[in-house]
């Protein structure tokens, strides 16, 4: 474990580590801005989409205003706004959409519930 996911591909990259994992979009900034050279790595593998850096909102709430504060976030189309979150839009999730996270822990025999 490295730290960042910028992190894991300057390692990778460096030959500092035989491999990582981290988002395309992650891999593809650092290329750009020039911290690696994407001709050092190989792309072993892509999993399955699933969502990225939640916005979680207390238990709580009152539904009425749960479901405010997420209308607000998936109406979100200001191209500005939208760049300040470094998103291209807000979308709402359901806790089956981290089922291929679920999946891929399985896989790595991981268990979540002690981590």
């Amino acid at each position: 474990f490295v730290g960042t996911h910028d992190a894991v591909a300057v390692n990778v990259a460096n030959g500092n580590a035989d491999a990582g994992g981290l988002s395309e979009v992650i891999f593809n900034h650092v290329a750009e801005r020039g911290l690696i050279d994407p001709s050092k790595v190989k792309v072993l593998g892509y999993s399955g989409e699933y969502p990225q850096y939640p916005w979680a909102m207390r238990s709580n709430l009152s539904p009425e205003l749960k479901t405010k504060v997420r209308d607000v976030f998936v109406g979100i189309d200001d191209p500005e706004v939208l760049r300040n979150f470094k998103a291209e839009a807000f979308a709402p999730i359901t806790d089956a959409d981290y089922d291929v996270i679920r999946n891929m822990g399985s896989l790595l025999g991981l268990d979540f519930a002690t981590m």
